[in-house]
């Protein structure tokens, strides 16, 4: 959304385009594969407010919107993606038919003779998707292309010219309605100069900074009738919308042992193929789903998977099939060669430093010692070592050159030989015992036949069938007793309101629509998620209004007492403030109590916010208007009490924000229409009679 917010004219003509898209284009075609032939075609996929969404102009915004995706991404969308992109253009259209019935009911219309004059007059302002049409190659207007074109009498050119101007009619009607709507938007000199003075002026301050935390054992407990009180009095904080809570359990979409095994069996056989004298190269190019390249390797250069095989054996011998982060690979190598730089591979047990330094040396010479005397390293690093990551691997740290480590720990490593063990060496970490396992300055050039391993076509439906199953036979009651009878973890949403994102599942609009269309414990279809296929259960409802009470009777509790602590540390900073010594400033206070520190913060402006401070709009609104060496009155801020001395700050500085006048002004006036125009979209929708028919046709 915020990058919506960012891109307002953007989204406008896309709109527009979209509208265009539906007027020229007759195609009809299922682009989606799901569409379902049961005797609902001919009802409409949308109605906003008594007008017809059709499905054939939602497929053909959906196909739009999938040929994007593929020239972004280089894929084809998958069942979560796809979906994703339904729900996309399922709230343009929606967004767009609104549109055009405010056009209808503010009575705008755009003439012929408004367009003729913008085509003759402005070509250069025309939408890009009609304007490069008419550009020679410097990007300028060709007027001789234009007039030839706009005197063209084929039937092309007639053509070409009635879809154009139904185009700019539609790009001139949003125009004119975001004229009507953002006329009432203003920014003043005011704003505008306060946007500059938070972005430009430079303060100094000095501060003192009390934690109400310090008052605990001299506070009394919150009442009874003080929690009451609070609560009658900020009931809008504990106001919730209506929500749902839902169990779940996912039928996974990913590949199963055979499919794996189907990878390692094709692998196989390129391997077979190869010894009995293949091109390896050529199968490579043929059949891996990663080029080959034609470039010697150094060590930590490939996957770690791969790593820990090839690099003792001998060239023309072919390792795998491995199974690695990426898929799963066959390789060969082809050739080696000394390279330049070195490598080390070695182990470690890393041993913390303690208060007491020297019993952390002791308990790693004792380890040194039994490591030398051949205890298994191995077993060591699993005992002793602190570094999680590496002590389940024996402390192995793989292959590494130089300006990887810390220079201590490098330095050992390179300067000992390969079998050695050495330490203790103190880093920044900790204590090190070292085994270097071996050197090498090879460089290796390998043929890679890597294959991704995918769900099959018969996993994903054999998924997709138990689901169904699953879903058709299964009662609310009974949800959690037939799920762990077969098996199925059952998974708990926390609430959600309908126009949040489900937590662990993200924004999904038709899993949405159907929770908060049904009863409690009802039973959904089978949703296509990410991971899989889910049925879920209706487990919650809790209506809109106020929290009760005794619900957050112990939020509140917290609240009263946290309220309490800062009364109390601002009396007490209140009343230091009254005795400061005015030639001596805010230093004096730690005269009155010595516990207390005065800091400085410098070279910070209101909109970075104040360093040991943060963004406290508490703190950053007394800023503004103080004078150079005026202390402030005592500060409630959002967790410490605040005395705050200004020493100084950067004088407006008239050139810059002549230079910055327009921009500044523009970044606001931005901000404000942007607010505007979605929350006049959100208001429409909010009134608006949307009937919803996607499950009419696409399965769920």
């Amino acid at each position: 959304m915020a990058k919506m917010r960012d891109n307002l004219p953007a989204i406008l003509l896309s709109l527009v385009i979209l509208f265009l898209l539906t007027i020229v284009l007759d195609w009809g075609m299922d682009i989606t594969g799901r569409h379902r032939s049961n005797g609902f075609a001919r009802e409409p996929i949308g109605i906003v407010n008594g007008e017809e969404i059709t499905y054939q102009e939602f497929n053909q915004a959906l196909e739009f919107e999938i040929e994007n995706f593929k020239q972004r991404t280089g894929n084809d969308p998958d069942d979560f993606m796809l979906e994703q992109l339904r729900n996309q253009v399922w709230e343009q259209l929606v967004t767009r038919k609104l549109i055009e019935q405010e056009i209808k009911k503010l009575n705008l219309t755009v003439t012929d003779e408004e367009i003729t004059d913008w085509v003759l007059n402005s070509p250069e302002t025309l939408p890009e998707p009609v304007k490069r049409n008419f550009v020679d190659s410097t990007g300028k207007i060709d007027r001789v292309l234009l007039e030839r074109a706009l005197k063209s009498t084929t039937p092309q050119a007639r053509q070409f010219w009635i879809e154009v101007e139904k185009f700019l009619k539609a790009q001139k009607l949003t125009e004119k309605l975001q004229s009507r709507l953002l006329a009432s938007v203003l920014v003043s000199e005011g704003e505008i100069r306060e946007r500059f003075e938070k972005q430009n002026t430079r303060y100094e301050i000095k501060y003192v900074s009390l934690d109400p935390n310090r008052f605990s054992k001299e506070i009394s407990e919150p009442t009874d009738d003080e929690i009451k009180e609070y609560y009658r009095n900020h009931q809008d904080e504990f106001r919730i919308q209506e929500t749902r809570r839902l169990k779940y359990v996912l039928f996974s979409d990913m590949p199963s042992a055979e499919d794996t095994a189907s990878v390692l069996r094709e692998l196989e056989n390129f391997k077979q193929q190869a010894m009995q004298g293949a091109d390896f190269v050529e199968l490579v190019k043929n059949y891996s789903e990663a080029p080959f390249s034609d470039v010697f390797f150094k060590h930590g250069e490939l996957l770690p998977e791969i790593e820990n095989e090839i690099w003792d054996k001998k060239v023309g011998e072919i390792v795998g099939p491995l199974k690695a982060s990426d898929g799963i690979h066959l390789i060969k190598i082809l050739d080696e060669r000394k390279g330049s730089d070195t490598f080390v591979r070695a182990s470690h047990i890393l041993v913390p430093i303690g208060r007491d330094t020297a019993e952390s040396y002791n308990l790693a010479k004792d380890i040194l010692n039994l490591a030398k005397k051949g205890e298994d390293f191995a077993k060591l690093a699993a005992t002793f070592s602190v570094d999680q990551v590496t002590a389940s691997k024996g402390g192995d740290l793989g292959w590494f050159g130089k300006g990887r480590m810390v220079k201590e720990f490098e330095e050992a490593c390179f300067k000992a030989k390969p079998g050695e063990i050495v330490g203790p060496v103190r880093t920044q970490y900790g204590l090190h015992i070292i085994k270097v396992i071996a050197k090498d300055n090879r460089e290796l050039k390998i043929a890679d036949i890597k294959l991704g391993v995918r769900a099959s076509s018969e996993t994903i439906e054999s998924q997709r069938k138990r689901a169904e199953d699953f879903s058709h036979t299964v009662s609310g009651k009974k949800f959690v007793q037939e799920a762990s009878a077969l098996g199925l973890d059952i998974k708990t949403t926390p609430p959600f309101t309908k126009d949040s994102p489900i937590p662990g599942i993200g924004f999904n609009k038709t899993i949405s629509d159907w929770a908060f269309s049904n009863k409690l414990g009802s039973v959904s279809p089978v949703f296509k998620i990410r991971g899989g296929f889910a049925v879920f259960t209706i487990s919650e409802i809790k209506e809109a209004g106020i929290r009760p009470l005794e619900e957050v009777r112990e939020a509140i509790k917290v609240r009263v007492r946290r309220e309490k602590l800062k009364d109390k540390a601002y009396n007490y900073l209140e009343s230091l403030r009254t005795k400061l010594n005015k030639n001596e400033g805010l230093e004096s206070i730690t005269k009155l109590d010595s516990t207390l520190e005065v800091k400085t913060a410098s070279g910070f402006t209101l909109s970075g916010g104040i360093p040991g401070i943060g963004t406290d709009e508490n703190v950053l609104g007394k800023l503004i208007d103080m004078k150079p060496n005026e202390i402030s009155q005592t500060i409630k801020g959002n967790s410490f009490v605040y005395l705050i001395q200004l020493v100084n700050k950067t004088p407006f500085d008239s050139s810059a924000y002549k230079s910055q006048h327009e921009t500044l002004k523009q970044q606001i006036y931005n901000e404000k229409k942007n607010t505007l125009f979605f929350s006049w979209i959100d208001n429409l929708k909010k009134n608006a009679k949307i009937v919803d028919n996607r499950s009419l046709y696409f399965e769920q």
